[in-house]
């Protein structure tokens, strides 16, 4: 019986960890990742983790040439333009041109499309400016094993 007992928790204890694991990764915002390119002396880091069925974002951007427009998660491969599905939200700083993405104010739920596309590397993040409306800085999200 001690046994059958001592199974059965390690096995409570497997699924409790799985549960809870979670990929993180860090990627990195520059405007040479744009399509087309754009010459920005902008930059940044994001770290993007998936944990169950949610992704969180944090991180900062900085330098953009004029204002802050916005920053979105699309779907596209690297040298690709894709759908935005996700708009994330900043924290600015005084001139408007850099800021940061905290965890739990960038905070989504996955559906199964989305999973696929983050185990395929299909997904990127994009900084807007007012100079740059279609995106100043970006950052591919590599393949993600979840």
């Amino acid at each position: 019986m001690r046994v059958k007992n001592l199974f059965f928790l390690m096995f409570l204890v497997l699924i409790s960890v799985s549960a809870t694991a979670q990929t993180t990764v860090e990627i990195v915002l520059a405007g040479h990742n744009q399509v087309p390119p754009v010459r920005s002396p902008g930059g940044g880091t994001v770290e993007i983790t998936v944990e169950g069925d949610s992704l969180f974002v944090s991180g900062s951007f900085e330098d953009l040439r004029e204002y802050y427009l916005g920053a979105s998660i699309h779907f596209g491969r690297a040298n690709e333009t894709g759908n935005q599905i996700y708009r994330l939200t900043a924290e600015l700083n005084e001139e408007k041109t850099g800021g940061v993405f905290k965890a739990e104010e960038n905070r989504f739920e996955l559906r199964s499309a989305q999973k696929e596309a983050l185990r395929n590397g299909r997904m990127y993040i994009n900084v807007r400016s007012n100079r740059n409306r279609s995106g100043e800085i970006r950052g591919q999200i590599p393949p993600l094993n979840f």
